[in-house]
């Protein structure tokens, strides 16, 4: 019976870690897929992030409207992870990253625009599957810059679990996941 009551903690965290994974592992899936489209269709695209009352959702913005249309691939997170970059204890050093976080870009420092011209806070690939920037509805989309995204998963208790999806300048996707004070 003690048994049952020390491993039922450890079983239930080893749920949440492959939840939390999976979800690491579903955005770097778009956002490999987004890298792919817009080199097969040589142009650009945007990858926004929503964070509402059903959870976290990713989409591949195939027609530039800031909206996750059903038709468009997308991605929805599991009920409890969040796509955050707010709380984060401990950034990752540019020696972990393998580059330069000089031009680290987030979610919500992200400067992009739409086909359509509308704002979208979120990853875009250029048509050389570099990420990119683009400043107005006019502008290029600029490569140079790197990208992170963090995932949250809150247990029940209020222990954060995190994990991140980064983006190099040379558009390599890579997940990390962080415990006891470093990521990995």
């Amino acid at each position: 019976m003690v048994v049952t009551g020390v491993s039922l903690p450890s079983i239930s965290r080893t749920v949440d870690n492959a939840k939390l994974t999976s979800a690491a592992q579903q955005l770097a899936s778009m956002y490999r897929a987004g890298r792919i489209q817009a080199t097969q269709d040589n142009s650009y695209y945007l990858l926004p992030v929503f964070n509402g009352i059903q959870g976290s959702q990713i989409c591949l913005d195939l027609d530039g409207d800031g909206v996750c249309s059903a038709t468009e691939p997308q991605a929805a997170m599991p009920s409890r992870v969040r796509l955050s970059n707010n709380g984060i204890p401990l950034e990752p050093s540019a020696a972990t990253l393998g580059f330069t976080t000089s031009n680290l870009t987030k979610t919500e420092s992200s400067i992009n625009y739409g086909q359509q011209g509308t704002f979208e806070p979120g990853l875009a690939w250029n048509a050389l599957g570099l990420p990119c920037s683009r400043p107005s509805s006019t502008s290029p989309c600029s490569p140079g810059m790197a990208w992170i995204q963090y995932l949250q998963l809150r247990r029940t208790g209020g222990e954060v679990l995190y994990a991140a999806v980064t983006v190099s300048p040379t558009g390599t996707v890579h997940i990390w996941h962080y415990s006891a004070g470093s990521w990995f």
